[in-house]
């Protein structure tokens, strides 16, 4: 490894470029790195006197790529074995220091050293002491690293007078500035560790840190920004993000590091403070990267001493938030909220933030504004990081008492002691007085909440028509986002709450009908539906269903149309309810709505017999897709922060906010997830709507095509297209809504054996088994990675049995159709493009999805990482929130759908 990774240090001049081999040599390097924890502790010494010698202090060009090699091949773990030997580091740093000093103020030769100095650091654990003649060099060069404009007069020579030419160059290809290698670490991180794992009650590094400080405060101002900005904020990044990660080291029952060489209490609340000064001072900076570092800094430090952090932000933010003419400072706050809104609800953590959290509610609601997109973002994500940290909207029993006393001992959540090195005492009987009593403005958050986000919602759709949205535009996200932020704060609301809750949202979907509004109070209503299904049935269902018969009984859709965007006015009532009943029925367990199965399929048969224009119809195909998925497939229930069990429990109503912030991991008995699996029940009803509506479309397929293909047959009008289109829209639905039936067939579903691998002892709440290629590879363990179908929790998995017969039967008749209809259209109707589309569509799902389809898993699977990525601090983090977990579950479910579809041959008809 060591020639190989040499002759990629110093390339032959006829050798490949190295660019060309870049990931090779990637793949070198961590090979090298992590065969280098394997070398004995005697190597170092082997390693120097082999590396050493090749240094040229007549060329710096040549240097950096040694102390390359150096840095990959030298141990910097710590080794018990070592201690007292040469290979010792207290041995061998003296000299790396040595040759480190002869080329200061050389950026690249820097980065190398501080690197290597900066893993010796962290993993020699403590045991490891730099004098500090050392010390005062690693700053100064990590002072150079961040090009402050001060003293020009001592930067580096130009490269020209530095570098001296030798006989070396007519052999070997000029190294990059950097090196040849690519491992070059960021330099202000490397400075960053070194500080935070040296740092303990023998060493001088937090004296010194505190002194660059000084040094450096004035360029974190607003008004001194410049190009040094950006490597400052990551700088702090760096700093916070590693003080969290050795506080949670040596936290740790295995933790080796020495217990006098540790991280103590004052000297971690001195380093948070010191830190949380200049990240203050980029709160309002005129980079929106800058202001994002910030909030990364802010919120790493809030993990490790909230009680620093928080006072003094609740006193810039309040100010900041209630600012009318200071724009870019509220908006700077907002997002400040949302980065650290599930930091300040974790009531183990922080308990002073849980009476903090109806206030910033109440403060921020007006943030949800038309005008501002940006800040209505900001405000919706603060709100839903709360929801999703487990805040419950509903208000608590007062305390009992009057407000209790401050002693001398304890602070409150608006100020910090004196001495920055005492722990404070939380005055928890203040806390819950004060949090008790707070909660009282819940239930008027919520309808002010719902009154502004539909005056946003009728103010978004007035701007736009219905054809005006495109994929990634703002407004559509934004739209998103508030059925995001809706539903999760209704998943989080009282029960005793309801009431208000449906009445509101009845009120709003009945006043308006609106082309240009359908998109938008869909999504509130899918959210709705999501969290309070059976109000939400309850009160829409009758009357959609009552409205769209009333409306196709009045001739309303009954004009062929094959435009999928233009609508007649007239049609705008029948769209409105029927896409309110599709989304309705989308988000529904299948129990629920079994004591509307008449109306459902009333309104089916009415849209798909009656009406001619394709908008129509559409969606009518859509409500039989929904329905049958959600009567016959596998999907977790409801997604609140805690389980069922839980929720039900008086005593956790008394007492909610101490759950705030907790969640159960996944394998806890307490997480307890639900899943919908299909009753006889809601099989029998999808059954009754594949026979009386799928079933008789097939006939009308043949019949259509049989009759067309007459010599004497008319040629084919606007009303005989929509019609075939129609059959072809509808059939499409029902064959997508098979795959989660039955498993994909194989080449012995004539036989009278089952080839499917079923698991007895198969969970839907077991993680998954199933992997697909391509984009699924990356996303799951290697060892998940099967090469059989596997059971997905099919309806009928028996081959032999009846209903497997009927419903294969049904789907290889839709696949003849389409054969047929292929042929026929190529010989006769080559003209007609929307019916060809239609088809080829219709072909597609029969040959390639079964249950579901790639570009569903894949929106699932980003959807779920977008989410959790806001939520995760550290590695160490292995809890999510309950409403994630629930996504994950059903990403899962689609991959194992997904996966089964790989194994589903092609068959002759």
């Amino acid at each position: 490894m060591y020639d190989l990774a040499r002759s990629m240090a110093f390339p032959k001049v006829w050798q490949d470029g190295i660019m060309q081999r870049r990931s090779k040599l990637k793949c070198l390097i961590e090979l090298i790195r992590a065969a280098n924890h394997l070398f004995e502790a005697s190597a170092v010494v082997e390693i120097l006197d082999e590396i050493l010698p090749q240094l040229q202090f007549n060329s710096l060009d040549w240097q950096v790529p040694t102390i390359q090699l150096m840095l990959l091949f030298v141990p910097t773990r710590y080794l018990e074995s070592e201690v007292g030997t040469p290979a010792s580091p207290e041995n061998w740093l003296p000299t790396v220091f040595s040759l480190w000093s002869f080329n200061l103020r050389a950026t690249s030769y820097d980065a190398s050293f501080m690197t290597l100095v900066s893993w010796l650091a962290a993993e020699q654990q403590g045991h490891l002491t730099f004098t500090d003649e050392q010390l005062r060099l690693v700053f100064a060069s990590g002072l150079h690293f961040f090009n402050l404009p001060v003293a020009y007069d001592m930067a580096a020579l130009p490269r020209n007078i530095m570098t001296v030419f030798t006989d070396t160059s007519r052999f070997y290809r000029f190294p990059p500035p950097n090196g040849a290698l690519p491992m070059s670490e960021e330099k202000a991180h490397s400075f960053s560790r070194f500080i935070v794992y040296t740092i303990h009650e023998q060493s001088g590094t937090l004296e010194q840190f505190e002194q660059l400080v000084q040094m450096i405060e004035p360029f974190f101002h607003p008004s001194n920004y410049g190009k040094w900005s950006s490597t400052l904020s990551r700088f702090l990044r760096y700093l916070s993000k590693d003080l969290l990660q050795r506080v949670r080291d040596e936290e740790d029952d295995d933790c080796e590091t020495p217990a006098n060489m540790r991280l103590t209490r004052p000297l971690r609340r001195r380093f948070t403070v010191s830190v949380r000064t200049l990240a203050m001072l980029l709160l309002f900076s005129k980079s929106e990267d800058v202001v994002s570092m910030s909030h990364s800094t802010l919120r790493y430090l809030a993990q490790v001493e909230p009680d620093l952090i928080f006072p003094p932000l609740f006193e810039t933010l309040y100010t900041a938030v209630d600012s009318v003419t200071e724009t870019h400072r509220m908006i700077s706050a907002m997002r400040a909220l949302a980065k650290l809104a599930s930091t300040l609800s974790t009531f183990e953590l922080y308990p002073e933030g849980a009476q903090h959290v109806a206030p910033l509610l109440a403060l921020t609601l007006p943030g949800i504004d038309v005008n501002d997109t940006t800040k209505t973002w900001f405000t919706l994500t603060f709100i839903c990081n709360l929801c999703l940290n487990g805040v419950i909207f509903e208000e608590l029993p007062p305390a009992t008492g009057d407000l209790p006393a401050i002693a001398d001992s304890e602070t409150t959540s608006v100020n910090e002691p004196d001495d920055i090195e005492q722990v404070p005492e939380t005055n928890m009987k203040q806390v819950e007085w004060l949090t008790r009593a707070s909660t009282a403005q819940f239930e008027t958050w919520i309808d002010q909440y719902l009154r502004r986000v539909f005056a946003l919602v009728d103010n978004l759709s007035s701007s736009l028509d219905s054809g005006s949205d495109s994929v990634g535009s703002s407004d559509l996200g934004l739209k998103a986002m508030v059925a995001h932020t809706t539903e999760a704060v209704l998943l989080q609301c009282s029960e005793r709450y309801y009431p208000m809750v449906t009445r509101l949202i009845t009120n709003f979907v009945s006043s308006i009908t609106s082309l240009s509004a359908v998109d938008s109070v869909c999504k509130i209503v899918y959210a709705f539906a999501n969290a309070i299904p059976e109000q939400a049935l309850k009160s829409l269902m009758p009357m959609c269903c009552e409205r769209i018969a009333e409306e196709i009984e009045n001739g309303v859709g009954s004009t062929p149309s094959l435009s999928t965007r233009s609508r007649a006015h007239s049609e705008t009532t029948l769209t409105w309810f029927l896409s309110v009943l599709s989304v309705l029925v989308e988000c529904q367990n299948g129990v629920y709505l079994l004591p509307y199965r008449a109306d459902i399929k009333r309104v089916i048969n009415m849209v798909l017999s009656e009406c001619m224009s394709r908008p129509i119809y559409s969606i009518g195909s859509r409500i039989l897709y929904n329905a049958m998925m959600r009567l016959t497939t596998l999907y977790p229930e409801r997604g609140r922060s805690v389980s069922d069990k839980l929720w039900s429990d008086p005593e956790f109503h008394n007492n909610h906010y101490k759950y705030w912030g907790k969640h159960a991991a996944v394998e806890d008995e307490s997480f307890e997830m639900k899943w919908h699996q299909p009753t006889s029940e809601e099989i029998g009803f999808a059954m009754e709507l594949l026979r009386d509506i799928a079933v008789p479309q097939i006939g009308m397929l043949s019949r259509f095509i049989d009759e067309a293909a007459n010599p004497g047959a008319k040629e084919s009008d606007d009303q005989h297209n929509v019609h075939l289109n129609r059959i072809l829209t509808t059939l499409r639905q029902a064959l997508r809504c098979i795959g989660t039936m039955i498993p994909p067939p194989s080449e012995q579903d004539d036989a009278s054996g089952d080839d499917m691998v079923v698991d007895d002892e198969f969970k839907p709440q077991t993680p998954a088994e199933a992997i697909v290629e391509c984009d699924t590879a990356s996303s799951m363990p290697p060892h998940y990675r099967i090469n059989r179908p596997i059971d997905a929790g099919y309806c009928f998995t028996d081959r032999t049995s009846a209903e497997y017969k009927e419903i294969s039967q049904i789907r290889q008749s839709i696949g003849q159709a389409t054969a047929r209809a292929l042929d026929f259209m190529a010989a006769k109707r080559e003209d007609d493009v929307e019916n060809i589309k239609s088809l080829v569509k219709l072909a597609s799902i029969f040959i390639g999805d079964h249950g579901s389809d790639r570009a569903t898993f894949i929106n699932l699977r980003k959807a779920w990482s977008f989410g959790i990525d806001s939520f995760y601090i550290d590695n160490r983090q292995s809890n999510i929130p309950r409403y994630f977990a629930g996504k994950r579950l059903v990403f899962t479910q689609s991959a194992r759908l997904l996966h089964n579809t790989r194994f589903k041959p092609n068959t002759t008809l």
